[in-house]
Order: C-alpha cells, then sequence, then structure tokens
C-alpha cells in the first residue's frame, strides 16, 4: 500500500485459520466505526495450515487489506515487517487470535 492513510493496523498470523476471519472483520468493523482512511496489514509468518489461503479470501473482498507471506521469522520479526510497509499516521496492532470491540476507538 502506497498512500498515507489514518490508521495502519498490522496483524501478524501464524496458523491462525480458526480464529484470522474473525479477527480481521472485528477490526473492519471497528475502524470503519470511527473512519474509512485506514489499511490493515496482515503478515503471514510461514503459516503451516489455511491461513494464508483465508487471508486472501478476506483481502480479495477488500483492497484495503494487505496480505504478506514471509517465511518463519517469529511475531516481532512480522511486526517489523507490518511497520515497514505501514503507511498509518497512526499504528496499531493486533494479534490474530483477539477481537476488537465494535467500540475499540
Amino acid at each position: 500500500m502506497s498512500n498515507a492513510v489514518l490508521f495502519s493496523v498490522i496483524i501478524p498470523v501464524y496458523n491462525s485459520e480458526a480464529t484470522i476471519r474473525r479477527c480481521v472483520e472485528s477490526v473492519v468493523i471497528s475502524l470503519e466505526r470511527v473512519t474509512n482512511d485506514y489499511e490493515i496489514i496482515c503478515i503471514d509468518d510461514g503459516s503451516t495450515d489455511n491461513s494464508l489461503a483465508l487471508l486472501n479470501e478476506i483481502a480479495s473482498a477488500n483492497a484495503k487489506i494487505c496480505v504478506v507471506h514471509q517465511e518463519n521469522a517469529g511475531a516481532a520479526t512480522a511486526r517489523n515487517k507490518g511497520l515497514e510497509l505501514s503507511n498509518g499516521e497512526y499504528i496499531a496492532f493486533n494479534d490474530s487470535d483477539d477481537e476488537w470491540l465494535e467500540n475499540h476507538f
């Protein structure tokens, strides 16, 4: 993603096929209650389950979601990769097994 946005949310993902859809959906709902000026950067950290395919499916329905795949290097490396790619004035992180409440902001 190349244009500046208000919010960047970075989600490191590793073998999260059971939770990733609800995680991303909750972030989208929470953000869209306050702004449409956002990006969500999901860094797949070498998942061996169906996480990457699910992320690609989710991203195909929302152009504000970017999916990046990397070899497994750990959550900190995935977060740092997300920071490198982010364009947000404000940065937030979410774990792939967490959900945001609608009034998160």
